[in-house]
């Protein structure tokens, strides 16, 4: 049974499941891949009028260290993964990279994303998100679920809100209707907008890469030379 009340008091919508069996995993920790060029491109669709079609606005990536959370395997670490996001009362979306996603009211072994419904909290699976064709499919639908939608059952042709999760995206008329009434649809001088926290989820602090750490060896050998510069002139005098 899917729980009812969570901290954000919002019923949790079940995940978006492939129906592929096999998929190479792309990296080890949650990292992010915004893909806002194809959030932009589903919720502006032929469906939106002019005035309506609404613009994807990512902030600053940010990052959380907690091992526990680099997979959503429950209730609790979903709970606890929702105390942790950013101005959870504002209308801002908290879209979560992690892992893997294990858990969406019920345990599931295909599972790549998870969302409130309504809400603003989501968990992504990282190598999925970053998928050359779904992993832009994979955000919009989440963020349809954070919007109000539900799953299209049965599977209902190319729409967006089919549960298993495809290259097709389209909205219909009362889906778009229901997406404009949400209040993460924020408006100002240049039309409607959606703001997006994107939070990668790491096991520990990131290593520098190679080229970071080639220029610290750089500078401490630079430092050396410097210091032992100094040292000479001070014996010769």
């Amino acid at each position: 049974m899917k729980p009812t009340i969570l901290k954000s008091s919002l019923r949790l919508a079940a995940a978006a499941a492939l129906a592929v069996a096999q998929v190479a995993s792309w990296a080890a920790d949650g990292y992010v891949t915004t893909n806002e060029a194809k959030l932009d491109a589903i919720f502006s669709q032929a469906g939106f009028a002019a005035a309506d079609k609404i613009d994807i606005r990512f902030n600053s990536q940010t990052s959380i260290i907690d091992a526990s959370l680099t997979s959503i395997d429950s209730f609790a670490e979903w709970d606890k993964m929702a105390g942790l996001a950013v101005n959870f009362d504002a209308p801002v979306v908290n879209m979560f990279f992690v892992d893997k996603v294990r858990w969406c009211g019920d345990p599931g072994t295909n599972i790549v994303g998870c969302a409130d419904t309504p809400g603003n909290l989501m968990a992504l699976d990282s190598s999925w998100a970053a998928h050359a064709s779904l992993g832009g499919n994979l955000l919009g639908h989440e963020l349809a679920h954070n919007l109000g939608l539900g799953h299209v059952l049965p599977n209902n042709g190319s729409n967006l809100m089919n549960p298993t999760l495809s290259t097709s995206f389209a909205l219909t008329a009362a889906q778009i209707t229901t997406i404009l009434s949400s209040a993460l649809v924020q408006s100002d001088a240049q039309g409607k907008f959606i703001t997006i926290q994107p939070i990668a989820v790491l096991a520990a602090a990131p290593v520098p890469e190679p080229s970071t750490w080639a220029m610290l060896l750089l500078g401490g050998v630079l430092l050396a030379g410097a210091t032992r510069g100094r040292r000479s002139g001070l014996g010769q005098a």
